[in-house]
């Protein structure tokens, strides 16, 4: 059997089920929560085509400018070149993508007559909006808030992600036949009963605000931690001379650290279960806070707060372990360790969220024993036509997560709809128009090591570029803390990509094959005498992505 070439995809798909013209991948692509196409992206902005790469993102993501900087980026963790030199900058090239390109416009398909509702503009609710308008649906948005946004709009510090960008991307999100209707509290104003008998579906992704407050002696003391945030985004409070204690080690609790520390607050301290092997926040954030000056008080239970002389005391025992069953009670094992004790003027409770039963008033909606919203594969509730995407649904997550599941969501909606019982593609033609087909069958890609990797030296080593950061200054550090890369440096990076699993058409395996088998086509490499193949791997040995698998068993040329 000739070699078989998993080649980069050509259609713009939104949502499909796998090609089989794609039957490798990197693990960048298999690690990205959106499924974004990472390799074409660093193609065509290799290329300078930054508009392209701009429109591949918003296949997949409405907010590649706010993913560009808030996501961990697991699919640098996972990315082959780091074993290599240094890994691929994905989330640098994202963000400078999003930031410096102008997407075309992608032009939705007919209407449906079909009208859903979305309660909910964070992430989820405004990605499945953005998602269902442009499969012919009239969508209305129906937010709590006097802004959209969600989290990344009320919550996250400006110098982690800037307002105007979020502003800039919803904004974009919500084009076509979306109505946002802000102010207009689901459970208070309107009932999700009524909701649902004047639209044909309904999704619910209001996210997770109840804040789960420790019971703890003291509780009363406590400022809860994203009331707290969004408080800060808006007045801008001076801690100055005061000391602050967090409780908490998650993403929340960092952020509220970063932000005390800017409001000039003298001393500022989290107290957490978490060493520094089992952290929830990621490594950088972890290690940023102490370039800072944040003191991690690690392995500690917070057991009470008191108050004395205007101010708080927070003691804490420490534990050896730590763990959370299935419904999300915790248990632990105490450490023979002394009392902590510590001194604040303010404590920030940072312990989790829980979903707020307020939206859900009059209906019975099966819940799981975390106590979320019970969803099947197709993000249908326990009610009919009652829908439920991100974090409400799956439990706290990240923003790319709740983006994927907003849009998966939308394409669910939009079968259950029209009747579809196949799986559906979804994709984006030449024209810029959006359309349907039903899938083929499912194809897995096979996730390419760089062990396989064979020509590896083929790629010359090259650092990794790197966004310019500014240095933090309390009480005038809200600003962004890293620039973003140039047209050139972004050039360079994308030029990195090792394209793992997918044919960049470098003709080393047409030059490489003895018995010249093989030539180069409009559409790279090919098998131009497949009965010739003498399977001798020499295209396989040169390839340097790891793009070429064989069938087995050969049948060889004697």
């Amino acid at each position: 059997m000739p070699p078989i070439y998993s080649k980069e995809l050509k259609t713009l798909f939104i949502q499909h089920a796998g090609q089989l013209r794609q039957t490798r991948t990197s693990p960048c692509e298999d690690k990205c929560l959106l499924g974004n196409a990472v390799q074409k992206v660093h193609t065509l902005l290799a290329e300078g085509r930054v508009d392209e790469a701009l429109l591949w993102l918003h296949a997949r993501n409405p907010f590649p400018g706010v993913t560009g900087r808030v996501c961990p980026h697991p699919c640098e963790d996972a990315c082959n070149r780091a074993r290599h030199d240094e890994a691929v900058a994905i989330h640098s090239l994202e963000r400078f993508a999003a930031d410096s390109g102008r997407s075309a416009a992608i032009r939705p398909m007919p209407s449906t007559g079909r009208k859903v509702a979305v309660i909910g503009s964070g992430p989820a609710g405004l990605a499945a909006a953005r998602f269902a308008a442009l499969l012919g649906h009239s969508v209305d948005v129906y937010e709590s808030s006097p802004v959209m946004g969600g989290a990344p709009r009320q919550v996250i510090p400006d110098f982690r992600l800037p307002k105007d960008v979020v502003d800039r991307e919803t904004a974009a999100a919500i084009e076509g036949d979306v109505t946002v209707l802000t102010n207009i509290s689901v459970g208070r104003d309107i009932l999700l009963s009524d909701i649902l008998s004047r639209y044909d579906a309904c999704l619910m992704a209001v996210g997770l605000w109840k804040e789960r407050i420790l019971n703890i002696p003291g509780k009363e003391w406590l400022e809860p931690a994203v009331a707290w945030l969004r408080r800060m985004t808006l007045d801008r409070e001076s801690f100055e001379g005061r000391d602050v204690a967090i409780l908490g080690g998650g993403g929340v609790a960092f952020d509220c650290a970063f932000t005390a520390r800017r409001l000039k607050a003298r001393s500022v301290h989290l107290i957490c279960l978490e060493d520094d092997g089992c952290m929830r926040a990621p490594a950088e954030e972890v290690r940023q806070a102490r370039e800072e000056g944040i003191v991690l008080h690690q392995s500690l239970l917070s057991r009470g707060v008191s108050q004395r002389d205007g101010r708080f005391r927070v003691e804490a025992e420490q534990v050896r372990s730590f763990r959370f069953d299935e419904t999300g009670k915790l248990h632990v094992e105490p450490a023979d360790e002394p009392v902590f004790a510590l001194d604040a003027d303010c404590v920030i409770c940072a312990s989790g969220l829980m979903l707020d039963d307020a939206a859900l008033a009059g209906m019975d909606v099966e819940r799981t024993p975390r106590g979320m919203v019970k969803v099947d594969d197709r993000f249908r509730t326990s009610v009919p036509g009652l829908f439920a995407a991100g974090d409400m649904a799956f439990g706290p997550g990240l923003v790319a997560s709740a983006i994927r599941s907003g849009r998966e969501a939308a394409v669910s909606i939009h079968r259950i709809l029209m009747g579809e019982d196949k799986v559906v593609e979804v994709f984006i033609d030449g024209e810029g128009q959006v359309r349907t087909a039903s899938a083929d069958a499912a194809v897995t890609p096979h996730v390419v090591t760089v062990e396989e990797i064979m020509n590896v030296d083929y790629h010359e080593h090259a650092p990794r570029e790197r966004q310019p950061k500014r240095d933090a200054v309390p009480g005038v550090a809200f600003h962004e803390l890293e620039g973003g890369l140039s047209a050139e440096r972004s050039v360079k990076e994308a030029s990195r990509c090792m394209h793992c699993g997918h044919c960049m058409e470098c003709g080393s395996c047409v030059e490489s094959c003895p018995g010249h088998i093989l030539e180069m086509g409009d559409d790279g490499p090919f098998v131009a005498y497949p009965t010739q193949c003498w399977h001798c791997g020499c295209c396989r040995i040169a390839c340097p992505t790891g793009s070429i698998a064989y069938k087995f068993p050969l049948t060889m040329m004697l």
